[in-house]
């Protein structure tokens, strides 16, 4: 028994020595390390890109004037914007005078297209939620100008305003412009709302004006692509000095009553068709010289928009 217990002893030293010297050792385990980058996003650049291009052809008249035209404007604008904040227009305004008959002459010596005048305005405003700012810059004849105009909206009430300064070429003094309507309240279909137009000479110089309206506005009809308005204006109060032909100051005021009527039709998804029709009836009261009868105005203006 001691033989077979010795036999065993040795065959099991050898095994395990065999074992050690043919099984391989186990490879240490590595783990692998996954760093991640960050990705940074490029933003493009904001680019000046055009949104709109547009032209109207505008026929001013007061009773007594030209025939055809007492002024007869062509404007070209162009709207551009950076980003989704800021927006920019061009406009330029070509003027004409056009009669059948000189009237001032009385004879025909006059007759046909005069040019009577240019204008150009260059704005930019930058939008935010509820309301924008801006800066607008207009010269023409005589005239140059500088606005501030603002705007906000909040649902139903809504405003604007845009005061200015005025520097004239051909008087002593300049002067400080407003206009503004500072509450449009609208429900529905109808609005209403408050506008003021002033503007007050600087200086030595004593002309001035002021006007208060009453604005009723009103969507009479509107499909998909067709939008039909009208509005009212009365004038309640006014007041205005100014000088007149003998170089003597008159002060008078113009209660007057407006009725405009506006449609436009879209012929395309991008192309807009519109223009309205405005006439006023004044009634001048004088308050030193009574030199201003009651008369009538009219404005006719169609054109068209081509939005990219």
């Amino acid at each position: 028994m001691k033989k077979l217990a010795l036999l065993l002893a040795a065959l099991s030293v050898a095994s395990v020595s065999y074992a050690k010297e043919v099984m391989p050792e186990a490879a240490p385990v590595v783990e692998e390390v996954v760093v991640e980058q960050e990705v940074v996003e490029v933003k493009a650049a904001p680019v000046l890109r055009v949104t709109s291009i547009g032209q109207a052809l505008e026929i001013d008249n007061t009773s007594g004037a030209e025939d055809i035209g007492e002024a007869v404007h062509l404007a070209n604008t162009v709207g551009l914007a950076i980003g989704d904040n800021w927006t920019f227009e061009l406009m330029a305004r070509k003027t004409w005078s056009a009669s059948i008959d000189d009237h001032e002459n009385n004879d025909t010596t006059g007759a046909g297209m005069k040019s009577s005048g240019h204008r150009v305005d260059l704005s930019a405003t930058r939008h935010f939620e509820n309301f924008a700012v801006g800066l607008k810059w207009r010269t023409e004849q005589d005239i140059e100008k500088f606005f501030l105009p603002v705007s906000y909206n909040y649902g139903m009430v809504s405003g604007w305003a845009t005061p200015a300064f005025v520097n004239y070429d051909k008087k002593s003094s300049d002067a400080w412009y407003l206009e503004a309507m500072p509450v449009i309240v609208k429900y529905g279909p109808v609005a209403l709302g408050y506008y003021f137009e002033g503007e007050e000479e600087l200086g030595s110089g004593d002309e001035h004006f002021a006007d208060h309206q009453v604005r009723l506005m009103l969507d009479l009809y509107s499909t998909d692509n067709f939008r039909l308005g009208a509005e009212y204006w009365y004038q309640f109060a006014s007041e205005h000095k100014e000088l007149n032909k003998d170089k003597k100051y008159e002060e008078y005021e113009n209660n007057k009553h407006v009725a405009v009527l506006s449609a436009a039709y879209d012929l395309t998804q991008n192309l807009t068709v519109d223009g309205y029709y405005r006439y006023d009836f004044n009634k001048y009261d004088g308050l030193v010289n009574v030199t201003k009868a009651d008369d009538y105005y009219g404005e006719f203006c169609v054109g068209w928009t081509y939005n990219f």
